[in-house]
Protein backbone atom coordinates (compact mmCIF):
# COMPACT_ATOMS: atom_id res chain seq x y z
CA UNK A 1 0.00 0.00 0.00
CA UNK A 2 1.27 3.38 -0.70
CA UNK A 3 2.03 5.56 2.18
CA UNK A 4 -0.32 8.49 1.41
CA UNK A 5 -3.28 5.74 0.49
CA UNK A 6 -6.34 5.62 2.32
CA UNK A 7 -7.37 2.79 4.19
CA UNK A 8 -10.92 2.11 4.88
CA UNK A 9 -12.17 0.85 8.21
CA UNK A 10 -8.84 1.65 9.67
CA UNK A 11 -9.48 2.42 14.05
CA UNK A 12 -6.91 4.90 14.68
CA UNK A 13 -4.32 4.72 17.48
CA UNK A 14 -5.26 7.26 19.78
CA UNK A 15 -9.02 5.46 19.86
CA UNK A 16 -7.33 2.70 21.53
CA UNK A 17 -5.73 5.67 23.76
CA UNK A 18 -9.53 6.47 24.11
CA UNK A 19 -10.56 2.70 24.64
CA UNK A 20 -7.74 2.37 27.21
CA UNK A 21 -8.47 5.62 29.68
CA UNK A 22 -12.08 6.93 29.05
CA UNK A 23 -14.09 5.96 26.35
CA UNK A 24 -14.43 1.78 26.15
CA UNK A 25 -15.28 2.44 22.29
CA UNK A 26 -13.80 2.17 18.69
CA UNK A 27 -13.98 5.01 16.40
CA UNK A 28 -13.92 4.07 12.69
CA UNK A 29 -11.94 6.48 10.71
CA UNK A 30 -13.14 8.22 7.64
CA UNK A 31 -10.54 9.43 4.90
CA UNK A 32 -9.59 11.52 2.35
CA UNK A 33 -8.02 11.17 -0.56
CA UNK A 34 -8.30 14.79 -2.43
CA UNK A 35 -4.80 16.58 -2.97
CA UNK A 36 -4.80 20.21 -2.25
CA UNK A 37 -3.10 22.89 -3.77
CA UNK A 38 0.50 24.04 -1.89
CA UNK A 39 0.95 27.42 -2.26
CA UNK A 40 2.93 29.80 -2.36
CA UNK A 41 5.40 27.61 -4.22
CA UNK A 42 8.68 28.76 -2.77
CA UNK A 43 9.58 30.88 0.48
CA UNK A 44 10.53 34.28 -0.92
CA UNK A 45 13.10 35.61 -0.94
CA UNK A 46 13.13 38.45 1.72
CA UNK A 47 10.31 39.35 3.66
CA UNK A 48 10.08 43.00 6.25
CA UNK A 49 7.69 42.32 9.22
CA UNK A 50 7.56 45.94 10.55
CA UNK A 51 6.24 47.79 12.09
CA UNK A 52 5.33 45.18 14.88
CA UNK A 53 6.16 44.15 18.70
CA UNK A 54 8.10 41.43 19.28
CA UNK A 55 7.40 38.65 22.22
CA UNK A 56 10.16 37.04 23.54
CA UNK A 57 8.62 33.97 25.18
CA UNK A 58 11.64 33.21 27.36
CA UNK A 59 10.36 35.94 29.72
CA UNK A 60 7.20 37.31 28.17
CA UNK A 61 9.32 40.65 27.63
CA UNK A 62 7.80 43.02 24.43
CA UNK A 63 9.64 44.55 22.14
CA UNK A 64 7.46 47.13 20.65
CA UNK A 65 8.38 48.73 17.32
CA UNK A 66 10.79 46.54 15.77
CA UNK A 67 11.69 45.21 12.26
CA UNK A 68 12.06 40.95 11.74
CA UNK A 69 13.99 40.71 8.33
CA UNK A 70 13.57 37.08 6.65
CA UNK A 71 15.95 35.93 3.80
CA UNK A 72 15.24 32.83 2.58
CA UNK A 73 14.32 30.16 5.15
CA UNK A 74 16.00 32.45 8.32
CA UNK A 75 15.44 35.03 10.50
CA UNK A 76 18.02 37.70 9.04
CA UNK A 77 17.34 40.29 11.28
CA UNK A 78 15.72 41.54 14.49
CA UNK A 79 15.79 45.21 15.90
CA UNK A 80 14.29 48.40 16.42
CA UNK A 81 12.41 49.77 13.13
CA UNK A 82 15.09 52.92 12.66
CA UNK A 83 17.93 50.36 12.94
CA UNK A 84 16.99 47.62 10.42
CA UNK A 85 17.41 48.30 7.20
CA UNK A 86 14.63 47.14 4.64
CA UNK A 87 15.88 46.15 1.02
CA UNK A 88 14.29 47.18 -1.89
CA UNK A 89 13.20 43.82 -3.30
CA UNK A 90 11.74 43.24 0.49
CA UNK A 91 7.80 41.93 0.94
CA UNK A 92 6.82 44.10 3.19
CA UNK A 93 4.05 43.08 6.33
CA UNK A 94 2.49 45.84 8.13
CA UNK A 95 2.74 45.11 11.71
CA UNK A 96 1.46 47.83 13.26
CA UNK A 97 -0.70 46.98 16.02
CA UNK A 98 0.58 43.51 16.02
CA UNK A 99 1.86 40.61 17.61
CA UNK A 100 4.95 38.42 16.82
CA UNK A 101 5.52 35.14 18.01
CA UNK A 102 7.25 32.01 17.13
CA UNK A 103 5.73 29.31 14.86
CA UNK A 104 3.49 26.63 17.01
CA UNK A 105 4.03 23.63 17.58
CA UNK A 106 1.71 20.53 18.07
CA UNK A 107 3.76 17.81 19.83
CA UNK A 108 0.91 15.03 19.98
CA UNK A 109 -0.65 14.50 16.24
CA UNK A 110 -1.08 11.36 13.92
CA UNK A 111 -1.36 13.15 10.73
CA UNK A 112 0.69 10.91 8.31
CA UNK A 113 -2.04 8.23 7.61
CA UNK A 114 -5.29 7.34 6.32
CA UNK A 115 -4.62 10.37 3.53
CA UNK A 116 -5.03 12.99 6.16
CA UNK A 117 -2.09 14.64 5.88
CA UNK A 118 -3.52 16.62 2.43
CA UNK A 119 -6.37 17.79 5.01
CA UNK A 120 -4.67 18.60 8.07
CA UNK A 121 -1.58 20.20 6.35
CA UNK A 122 -3.38 23.33 5.59
CA UNK A 123 -5.10 23.34 8.70
CA UNK A 124 -1.89 23.21 10.48
CA UNK A 125 -0.91 26.25 8.65
CA UNK A 126 -3.86 28.12 8.88
CA UNK A 127 -3.77 27.97 12.42
CA UNK A 128 -0.04 29.05 13.07
CA UNK A 129 1.02 25.34 13.51
CA UNK A 130 4.52 25.49 11.61
CA UNK A 131 5.80 22.77 13.39
CA UNK A 132 4.16 18.89 14.51
CA UNK A 133 5.55 15.59 16.37
CA UNK A 134 3.71 12.75 14.68
CA UNK A 135 3.68 10.44 17.61
CA UNK A 136 3.34 6.97 15.93
CA UNK A 137 2.17 5.52 12.11
CA UNK A 138 3.31 3.20 9.65
CA UNK A 139 6.64 3.65 9.49
CA UNK A 140 6.39 4.31 5.65
CA UNK A 141 4.21 6.77 6.07
CA UNK A 142 5.98 8.52 8.61
CA UNK A 143 9.42 8.30 6.19
CA UNK A 144 6.95 9.67 3.52
CA UNK A 145 5.55 12.16 4.42
CA UNK A 146 8.20 13.58 6.70
CA UNK A 147 10.66 13.81 3.33
CA UNK A 148 7.62 15.17 1.82
CA UNK A 149 7.70 18.00 4.22
CA UNK A 150 11.43 18.40 3.80
CA UNK A 151 10.90 19.32 -0.06
CA UNK A 152 11.48 22.83 -1.12
CA UNK A 153 8.19 23.08 -2.71
CA UNK A 154 6.39 21.70 0.34
CA UNK A 155 3.56 23.67 1.97
CA UNK A 156 3.04 22.10 5.44
CA UNK A 157 4.27 21.97 9.07
CA UNK A 158 7.50 20.88 9.81
CA UNK A 159 7.13 17.25 11.14
CA UNK A 160 9.62 15.03 13.79
CA UNK A 161 8.44 11.66 13.95
CA UNK A 162 8.26 9.03 16.58
CA UNK A 163 8.69 4.90 15.54
CA UNK A 164 5.03 3.14 15.30
CA UNK A 165 3.42 2.05 18.67
CA UNK A 166 5.72 -0.90 20.34
CA UNK A 167 2.96 -2.85 22.37
CA UNK A 168 3.06 -6.55 23.85
CA UNK A 169 1.64 -9.68 22.14
CA UNK A 170 -0.84 -12.63 23.36
CA UNK A 171 -1.64 -13.77 25.56
CA UNK A 172 -3.66 -12.28 26.91
CA UNK A 173 -4.20 -9.34 24.37
CA UNK A 174 -4.65 -5.20 25.70
CA UNK A 175 -6.52 -2.56 24.18
CA UNK A 176 -4.83 -1.19 21.76
CA UNK A 177 -2.46 -4.21 20.38
CA UNK A 178 -2.53 -5.53 17.21
CA UNK A 179 -3.39 -2.62 14.80
CA UNK A 180 -1.64 -2.10 11.67
CA UNK A 181 0.81 0.71 12.92
CA UNK A 182 1.39 -1.12 15.45
CA UNK A 183 4.51 -3.47 16.29
CA UNK A 184 3.80 -6.49 18.66
CA UNK A 185 7.16 -6.98 20.72
CA UNK A 186 7.40 -10.27 22.92
CA UNK A 187 10.31 -10.27 24.81
CA UNK A 188 13.82 -8.35 25.22
CA UNK A 189 15.56 -10.13 22.19
CA UNK A 190 12.97 -9.14 19.28
CA UNK A 191 12.78 -5.73 21.61
CA UNK A 192 16.18 -5.54 20.59
CA UNK A 193 15.95 -6.22 17.39
CA UNK A 194 12.59 -4.26 16.67
CA UNK A 195 14.89 -1.18 17.90
CA UNK A 196 17.48 -1.68 15.34
CA UNK A 197 15.55 -2.18 12.07
CA UNK A 198 13.66 0.94 13.32
CA UNK A 199 16.70 2.84 13.34
CA UNK A 200 18.28 1.80 10.37
CA UNK A 201 15.12 2.55 8.46
CA UNK A 202 16.25 6.51 9.79
CA UNK A 203 13.35 6.43 12.92
CA UNK A 204 15.41 8.15 16.16
CA UNK A 205 12.61 8.14 18.53
CA UNK A 206 10.72 4.89 19.59
CA UNK A 207 7.23 5.06 21.33
CA UNK A 208 6.15 2.66 23.77
CA UNK A 209 2.41 1.24 24.66
CA UNK A 210 0.02 0.30 26.63
CA UNK A 211 0.93 -3.54 26.43
CA UNK A 212 4.73 -3.97 26.24
CA UNK A 213 6.03 -6.60 28.61
CA UNK A 214 8.05 -5.52 31.22
CA UNK A 215 11.16 -7.40 30.14
CA UNK A 216 10.56 -5.84 26.52
CA UNK A 217 10.22 -2.56 28.32
CA UNK A 218 13.74 -2.36 29.97
CA UNK A 219 15.33 -4.12 26.96
CA UNK A 220 13.88 -1.09 24.27
CA UNK A 221 15.04 1.64 26.82
CA UNK A 222 18.69 -0.10 27.24
CA UNK A 223 18.60 -0.54 23.67
CA UNK A 224 17.27 2.83 22.63
CA UNK A 225 20.28 4.28 24.90
CA UNK A 226 22.92 2.69 23.80
CA UNK A 227 21.89 3.99 20.03
CA UNK A 228 21.50 7.58 21.37
CA UNK A 229 17.53 7.63 20.29
CA UNK A 230 14.70 8.91 22.48
CA UNK A 231 11.85 6.87 24.21
CA UNK A 232 8.73 8.54 24.34
CA UNK A 233 5.45 6.80 25.00
CA UNK A 234 2.08 5.77 27.53
CA UNK A 235 3.47 3.91 30.26
CA UNK A 236 2.98 0.37 30.14
CA UNK A 237 0.97 -1.38 32.60
CA UNK A 238 3.85 -3.72 33.00
CA UNK A 239 6.18 -0.93 34.62
CA UNK A 240 5.60 1.92 37.39
CA UNK A 241 5.79 5.91 36.14
CA UNK A 242 8.88 6.01 38.33
CA UNK A 243 10.42 2.98 36.73
CA UNK A 244 9.61 4.58 33.33
CA UNK A 245 11.30 7.56 34.05
CA UNK A 246 14.11 6.08 35.82
CA UNK A 247 14.66 4.38 32.72
CA UNK A 248 15.20 7.35 30.34
CA UNK A 249 11.63 7.86 28.96
CA UNK A 250 11.88 11.08 27.73
CA UNK A 251 8.15 12.15 27.55
CA UNK A 252 4.80 10.27 29.20
CA UNK A 253 1.72 10.91 26.26
CA UNK A 254 -1.72 12.12 27.77
CA UNK A 255 -2.29 13.26 31.72
CA UNK A 256 -4.25 9.93 32.25
CA UNK A 257 -1.40 7.88 33.67
CA UNK A 258 -0.19 10.49 36.25
CA UNK A 259 -3.92 11.22 37.01
CA UNK A 260 -4.65 8.05 37.94
CA UNK A 261 -1.23 7.90 40.10
CA UNK A 262 -2.58 11.68 41.43
CA UNK A 263 -5.95 10.11 42.56
CA UNK A 264 -6.11 7.48 45.48
CA UNK A 265 -6.77 4.27 44.15
CA UNK A 266 -6.68 5.56 40.73
CA UNK A 267 -3.88 3.24 39.32
CA UNK A 268 -5.52 -0.20 40.03
CA UNK A 269 -8.95 0.90 39.17
CA UNK A 270 -7.15 1.67 35.41
CA UNK A 271 -5.66 -1.43 35.21
CA UNK A 272 -9.35 -3.02 36.37
CA UNK A 273 -10.77 -1.63 33.58
CA UNK A 274 -7.52 -2.31 30.69
CA UNK A 275 -8.37 -6.17 31.61
CA UNK A 276 -11.56 -5.88 31.58
CA UNK A 277 -11.50 -4.50 27.86
CA UNK A 278 -8.70 -6.78 26.89
CA UNK A 279 -10.72 -9.82 28.39
CA UNK A 280 -14.27 -9.38 27.75
CA UNK A 281 -14.60 -6.47 25.22
CA UNK A 282 -15.47 -2.53 25.80
CA UNK A 283 -19.72 -3.25 25.16
CA UNK A 284 -18.84 -6.16 28.51
CA UNK A 285 -20.90 -5.57 31.27
CA UNK A 286 -17.76 -5.74 33.43
CA UNK A 287 -15.90 -3.45 31.06
CA UNK A 288 -18.62 -0.90 31.59
CA UNK A 289 -18.67 -1.44 35.09
CA UNK A 290 -14.74 -0.74 35.46
CA UNK A 291 -14.97 2.42 33.12
CA UNK A 292 -17.78 3.56 35.13
CA UNK A 293 -15.53 3.00 38.65
CA UNK A 294 -12.51 4.64 36.45
CA UNK A 295 -14.57 7.85 35.42
CA UNK A 296 -15.89 8.07 39.45
CA UNK A 297 -12.50 8.19 40.43
CA UNK A 298 -10.83 10.44 38.25
CA UNK A 299 -13.68 12.84 38.17
CA UNK A 300 -14.69 12.73 42.18
CA UNK A 301 -11.16 11.92 43.76
CA UNK A 302 -9.53 15.05 43.94
CA UNK A 303 -5.84 14.74 42.67
CA UNK A 304 -3.15 15.23 45.80
CA UNK A 305 0.58 15.32 44.66
CA UNK A 306 1.27 13.63 48.42
CA UNK A 307 -0.04 10.53 46.31
CA UNK A 308 2.12 10.83 43.08
CA UNK A 309 4.96 12.54 44.70
CA UNK A 310 7.50 10.05 44.49
CA UNK A 311 6.25 10.11 40.47
CA UNK A 312 6.56 13.90 39.91
CA UNK A 313 10.35 14.20 42.23
CA UNK A 314 11.99 11.10 39.72
CA UNK A 315 10.11 13.00 36.36
CA UNK A 316 11.58 16.27 37.82
CA UNK A 317 14.70 14.88 38.59
CA UNK A 318 15.36 13.14 35.08
CA UNK A 319 13.83 15.62 33.35
CA UNK A 320 10.64 13.56 31.86
CA UNK A 321 8.01 15.52 29.83
CA UNK A 322 4.03 14.93 30.17
CA UNK A 323 1.77 15.65 26.69
CA UNK A 324 -0.92 16.23 28.63
CA UNK A 325 -3.57 16.33 25.38
CA UNK A 326 -6.44 17.45 27.42
CA UNK A 327 -8.33 18.30 24.53
CA UNK A 328 -9.00 15.06 24.12
CA UNK A 329 -11.79 15.55 27.70
CA UNK A 330 -13.48 17.82 25.65
CA UNK A 331 -14.79 15.49 22.99
CA UNK A 332 -15.60 12.39 25.42
CA UNK A 333 -17.07 14.40 28.17
CA UNK A 334 -18.32 17.71 26.57
CA UNK A 335 -19.44 16.85 23.01
CA UNK A 336 -22.71 19.27 22.98
CA UNK A 337 -20.28 21.89 23.23
CA UNK A 338 -19.52 21.20 19.70
CA UNK A 339 -23.00 21.03 18.31
CA UNK A 340 -22.88 24.11 15.54
CA UNK A 341 -19.33 24.45 15.78
CA UNK A 342 -18.27 26.19 12.49
CA UNK A 343 -15.50 23.62 12.17
CA UNK A 344 -17.46 21.07 11.35
CA UNK A 345 -17.08 21.96 7.85
CA UNK A 346 -13.42 20.96 8.02
CA UNK A 347 -14.55 17.01 8.92
CA UNK A 348 -15.91 14.61 6.29
CA UNK A 349 -19.82 14.21 7.08
CA UNK A 350 -19.10 10.24 7.20
CA UNK A 351 -16.23 11.38 10.11
CA UNK A 352 -18.84 14.06 11.58
CA UNK A 353 -21.66 10.90 11.91
CA UNK A 354 -19.84 8.65 14.14
CA UNK A 355 -18.95 11.56 16.21
CA UNK A 356 -22.84 12.71 16.37
CA UNK A 357 -23.61 8.77 16.41
CA UNK A 358 -21.80 8.56 19.90
CA UNK A 359 -23.71 7.78 22.96
CA UNK A 360 -23.74 11.15 25.15
CA UNK A 361 -24.69 11.44 28.54
CA UNK A 362 -28.14 13.68 29.71
CA UNK A 363 -27.47 16.92 29.30
CA UNK A 364 -26.78 17.97 33.32
CA UNK A 365 -24.67 14.61 34.05
CA UNK A 366 -22.68 15.64 30.73
CA UNK A 367 -22.10 19.35 32.59
CA UNK A 368 -20.76 18.00 35.44
CA UNK A 369 -19.14 14.66 34.68
CA UNK A 370 -17.65 16.88 31.82
CA UNK A 371 -16.74 19.65 34.43
CA UNK A 372 -15.31 17.54 36.88
CA UNK A 373 -12.71 15.22 34.41
CA UNK A 374 -11.61 18.57 32.80
CA UNK A 375 -10.94 20.33 36.67
CA UNK A 376 -9.74 17.02 37.99
CA UNK A 377 -7.03 16.71 34.84
CA UNK A 378 -6.45 20.16 34.85
CA UNK A 379 -5.64 20.06 38.99
CA UNK A 380 -3.31 17.12 37.77
CA UNK A 381 -1.38 19.40 34.80
CA UNK A 382 -1.25 22.00 37.65
CA UNK A 383 0.64 19.79 40.11
CA UNK A 384 2.82 18.75 37.74
CA UNK A 385 3.99 22.12 36.34
CA UNK A 386 4.26 23.42 40.20
CA UNK A 387 6.42 20.27 40.69
CA UNK A 388 8.79 21.61 38.11
CA UNK A 389 7.90 18.87 35.40
CA UNK A 390 8.14 20.61 32.02
CA UNK A 391 4.88 20.54 29.48
CA UNK A 392 4.70 20.17 25.52
CA UNK A 393 1.21 21.77 24.12
CA UNK A 394 0.01 18.52 22.01
CA UNK A 395 -4.23 17.63 20.76
CA UNK A 396 -3.74 14.07 19.72
CA UNK A 397 -5.47 15.36 16.47
CA UNK A 398 -6.10 11.95 14.54
CA UNK A 399 -9.65 11.54 13.29
CA UNK A 400 -10.88 11.81 17.21
CA UNK A 401 -14.02 13.18 18.06
CA UNK A 402 -13.87 16.83 17.82
CA UNK A 403 -10.50 17.82 17.72
CA UNK A 404 -9.72 19.66 15.02
CA UNK A 405 -6.16 19.79 13.35
CA UNK A 406 -4.43 23.34 14.01
CA UNK A 407 -7.39 25.12 15.49
CA UNK A 408 -7.52 22.74 18.79
CA UNK A 409 -4.43 23.78 19.70
CA UNK A 410 -5.53 26.70 20.42
CA UNK A 411 -8.24 24.99 22.39
CA UNK A 412 -5.29 23.39 24.23
CA UNK A 413 -3.55 26.53 25.08
CA UNK A 414 -6.82 27.81 26.91
CA UNK A 415 -7.39 24.33 28.56
CA UNK A 416 -3.79 24.60 30.12
CA UNK A 417 -4.33 28.54 31.26
CA UNK A 418 -7.80 27.06 32.88
CA UNK A 419 -5.84 24.51 34.57
CA UNK A 420 -3.97 27.10 36.31
CA UNK A 421 -0.57 28.24 33.66
CA UNK A 422 0.07 31.70 32.73
CA UNK A 423 -0.62 32.75 29.42
CA UNK A 424 3.15 32.97 29.02
CA UNK A 425 3.47 29.83 30.50
CA UNK A 426 0.87 28.08 28.27
CA UNK A 427 2.34 29.97 24.75
CA UNK A 428 6.05 28.60 25.74
CA UNK A 429 4.37 25.12 26.32
CA UNK A 430 3.80 25.09 22.05
CA UNK A 431 6.91 27.32 21.02
CA UNK A 432 10.41 27.33 23.03
CA UNK A 433 9.19 24.34 25.29
CA UNK A 434 9.16 21.90 22.10
CA UNK A 435 12.22 23.33 21.01
CA UNK A 436 14.08 22.16 23.86
CA UNK A 437 12.45 18.93 23.98
CA UNK A 438 13.95 18.56 20.39
CA UNK A 439 17.23 19.80 21.43
CA UNK A 440 16.78 22.39 18.79
CA UNK A 441 17.15 25.63 20.23
CA UNK A 442 19.28 26.88 17.55
CA UNK A 443 17.32 26.96 14.93
CA UNK A 444 13.56 27.17 16.66
CA UNK A 445 11.66 28.46 19.38
CA UNK A 446 12.12 31.93 19.73
CA UNK A 447 11.85 34.84 17.54
CA UNK A 448 15.82 35.76 16.76
CA UNK A 449 18.10 36.48 14.19
CA UNK A 450 19.51 33.41 12.93
CA UNK A 451 17.20 30.80 13.68
CA UNK A 452 14.05 29.31 10.69
CA UNK A 453 11.76 31.42 9.63
CA UNK A 454 8.63 29.94 11.20
CA UNK A 455 6.72 33.23 12.60
CA UNK A 456 3.19 33.99 13.56
CA UNK A 457 1.75 37.75 13.38
CA UNK A 458 -0.73 38.25 16.29
CA UNK A 459 -3.77 41.19 16.30
CA UNK A 460 -3.41 41.44 19.46
CA UNK A 461 -1.14 40.27 22.52
CA UNK A 462 -1.79 36.65 23.78
CA UNK A 463 0.07 37.49 27.11
CA UNK A 464 -3.01 39.20 28.03
CA UNK A 465 -5.38 36.84 26.83
CA UNK A 466 -4.07 33.29 25.52
CA UNK A 467 -7.26 33.39 22.97
CA UNK A 468 -5.47 36.14 21.09
CA UNK A 469 -3.48 33.39 19.27
CA UNK A 470 -6.42 32.68 17.32
CA UNK A 471 -6.16 36.28 15.94
CA UNK A 472 -3.63 35.51 13.74
CA UNK A 473 -2.93 37.92 10.77
CA UNK A 474 -0.26 36.07 8.90
CA UNK A 475 1.98 33.18 9.41
CA UNK A 476 5.66 32.46 8.11
CA UNK A 477 6.18 28.71 7.47
CA UNK A 478 10.10 28.33 6.41
CA UNK A 479 10.07 30.91 5.08
CA UNK A 480 6.92 31.33 2.64
CA UNK A 481 4.74 34.22 4.11
CA UNK A 482 0.82 33.23 3.79
CA UNK A 483 -1.32 36.53 4.83
CA UNK A 484 -4.90 36.47 5.89
CA UNK A 485 -6.53 35.88 2.30
CA UNK A 486 -4.02 33.15 2.10
CA UNK A 487 -4.55 31.39 5.14
CA UNK A 488 -8.44 31.94 3.92
CA UNK A 489 -7.60 29.93 0.88
CA UNK A 490 -6.12 27.13 2.55
CA UNK A 491 -9.38 26.68 4.74
CA UNK A 492 -11.31 27.37 1.75
CA UNK A 493 -9.57 24.36 -0.46
CA UNK A 494 -9.99 21.93 2.72
CA UNK A 495 -13.73 22.99 3.00
CA UNK A 496 -14.34 21.89 -0.68
CA UNK A 497 -12.29 19.13 -0.55
CA UNK A 498 -14.62 17.85 2.24
CA UNK A 499 -17.34 18.54 0.01
CA UNK A 500 -16.07 16.71 -2.52
CA UNK A 501 -15.26 13.70 -0.53
CA UNK A 502 -19.18 14.11 0.97
CA UNK A 503 -20.38 13.98 -2.35
CA UNK A 504 -18.47 10.64 -3.92
CA UNK A 505 -19.75 8.63 -0.65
Amino acid sequence: MRPDATEDDAATEDDAVRLFIIGGRILVVAVMSSVLTAWPAAAQESIAITPVTVIDVTDGSLQPNHTVLVEKHRIAAVGPADEVPVPGNAEVVDGSDGYLIPGLWDMHAHASRDGRADRFWPLFLAHGVTGIRDTGSYADSLLYWRASSERPDAAGPRIEIASPSLTGGEPPPLPGMGGPFEIRVADAASAVAVVDSLARQGIGVIKVYDGLPREAYFAVAARTRVLGMSLIGHVPLSVSLAEASDAGQKSFEHVSDLWASCAAGGRTVLEDFAWAVARHGPASDSALTARERLVGVLAFADPDPVECGHVLERMETNGTWLTPTLTLLLGEFQPRQFDGDPRIRWVPSSLREQWSARPRMPPEQEAEIGRRMLTNAGRVVAIAHDAGVPILAGTDASGLPYIFAGSSLHDELALLVEAGLTPLQALQTATSNPARFLHRTNDLGTVEEGKLADLVLLEANPLEDISNTQRIGAVVADGRLYRRTELDGLLAEVEASVEQVDNRE
